[in-house]
């Protein structure tokens, strides 16, 4: 089955459902609860997809060439510029688990108009730190994000440190073979999209949402990303972040620093493949540029510098099924339209 083009999160149990051609566009704005575009969710995927494959990484496949060969393959296989913008969609759909962020989108809403409060978050993203329950909200991205980063700093410094373990091992000094094809596979695979499968969803939806409650506000969770990633949950449910909407949400689905930090690594990585030579030295630029350079952009944007948010033991999240997605319970879902 190919993977759905749209998402929907509906009510307390929310599912995310295949509209595509089985409804009309009335149906779609009937439904109950809120949308994803289907190339952000892809986003998402390719973030959780990559950052999953990639901190399982271990230096006892480290034993001959074609281990590092493929072990270089699932470290540097993202495209920067989704994995960046799946970086901010991840750190969405955990924000989408606050009921108190719901709410508080949904009384914001009333109290202007669903169109007003769309055109100011479109224009500027910050301002989704006005609306009540948005640190709640940016605490669970951040969570979120760091989740995903600190076990693929942890493997990329594994890595790092069996280039200079394997130095002892007689193939690790060998000559890698075909450098230049090798660097252009690299490179190829830097710029290609992923594109999720229907197994991917059920793997996204179980590490987005997966942290229990308990959160403290504070304004430690709100770092550039994690501020976009509540504003995109906000557009979210306001009903502004479906497929038609994708392309006015471009200044939601970046950010500067993060984009920059992401293309610097990929430069890094193949700065340094280009001058490698033994196998010794791929495993270094892969655990220090693919990897640990990676997980830093990611941590960076997660605010890891700053106090983590106190969170209880989270509670095992309930099995996917389909593309059934734990939401947070929240009240009516009826938002005050803008008069006619």
């Amino acid at each position: 089955m190919a993977w759905n083009k749209h998402w929907m999160v509906a009510g307390a149990a929310a599912a995310v459902l295949a509209m595509g051609g089985l409804a009309s566009a009335r149906q779609e704005r009937e439904a109950p609860g809120v949308s994803l575009a289907g190339d952000v969710v892809a986003a998402a995927s390719a973030f959780e997809t990559y950052t999953r494959g990639a901190g399982s990484i271990s230096p006892a496949v480290f034993t001959n060439g074609d281990g590092v060969a493929r072990a270089l393959v699932a470290g540097s296989a993202y495209k920067a510029e989704q994995l960046e913008t799946g970086m901010i969609a991840y750190g969405a759909i955990a924000a989408l688990q606050e009921p108190a962020f719901i709410d508080g989108v949904r009384e914001a809403a009333r109290q202007t108009s669903r169109e007003a409060l769309v055109e100011r978050l479109l224009a500027s993203p910050e301002s989704v730190v006005e609306i009540e329950g948005v640190g709640l909200a940016a605490a669970r991205a951040q969570m979120a994000l760091q989740g995903r980063g600190a076990p693929l700093a942890v493997a990329g410094k594994a890595v790092k440190q069996s280039a200079y373990d394997i130095q002892r091992e007689t193939w690790s000094k060998g000559a890698v073979a075909d450098t230049a094809g090798r660097l252009a596979r690299v490179k190829q695979l830097s710029a290609t999209v992923f594109a999720p499968g229907q197994e991917d969803a059920g793997r996204l939806i179980q590490a987005a949402t997966g942290a229990g409650g308990g959160f403290a506000e504070g304004g430690r969770a709100f770092t550039p990303v994690t501020v976009r990633s509540a504003a995109l949950a906000a557009l979210a449910v306001l009903d502004a972040a479906g497929d038609a909407d994708v392309a006015r949400l471009a200044p939601v689905l970046s950010e500067k620093k993060a984009s920059f930090c992401m293309k610097i690594a990929k430069l890094n990585l193949y700065q340094c493949l280009a001058v490698a030579g033994p196998h010794y030295e791929d495993v270094f630029c892969l655990g220090q540029h693919a990897m640990i350079d990676t997980a830093q952009c990611v941590n960076d944007a997660a605010g890891a510098g700053l106090a983590s948010p106190a969170v209880a033991p989270p509670s095992p999240p309930p099995r996917p099924a389909g593309f059934l997605i734990p939401v947070a319970s929240v009240g009516p879902t009826t938002i005050a339209q803008a008069p006619q």
